[in-house]
């Protein structure tokens, strides 16, 4: 599978929004088979764009609750890698309504703990919700410009 030539494809012939949802397209279902290893700059956009659906569809709790939630700390990393300050906050922020900041990567763990913090982390998180829909940085922009950066790392 040769991602690097589609993936540059779509960034030349499509912006946005759009060219990172049809490259998020590409490469999350092949991330959630396990058929092809990615790399780790082709899981940073899976990582990124789970992130943003979960939020977008339910909001930060439903980004814990769901498997998404069982990347977390590798959402964070990928938040760093792309360079953003903004959506790595109020990542970060949410996270920091866990006991000892800490997400478990098991879902049902992770989901026991949801059941017990959720009445003092609803407003929280909801407030968090709130401050992404802004979009007050460029997310799109951000990973874009890391994956004309480290093409060569696509497959």
């Amino acid at each position: 599978m040769l991602f690097k030539g589609k993936v540059k494809k779509i960034l030349d012939e499509q912006a946005g929004e759009k060219a990172i949802m049809a490259i998020d397209m590409l490469l999350t279902p092949i991330y959630y088979s396990k058929t092809y290893k990615l790399s780790e700059e082709e899981k940073t956009i899976v990582y990124i764009e789970a992130l943003e659906r979960e939020i977008n569809n339910g909001g930060f709790s439903q980004f814990f609750f769901n498997s998404s939630g069982d990347d977390t700390e590798e959402t964070v990393r990928a938040l760093r890698n792309v360079g953003s300050n903004k959506f790595l906050g109020l990542l970060i922020s949410a996270i920091e309504q866990f006991p000892n900041s800490y997400v478990p990567k098991d879902r049902v763990e992770r989901q026991h703990i949801l059941e017990r913090v959720e009445a003092t982390a609803r407003q929280t998180w909801n407030d968090l919700d709130t401050e992404f829909y802004k979009y007050e940085e460029d997310l799109y922009s951000l990973l874009r410009n890391y994956m004309l950066a480290n093409i060569k790392r696509f497959r």
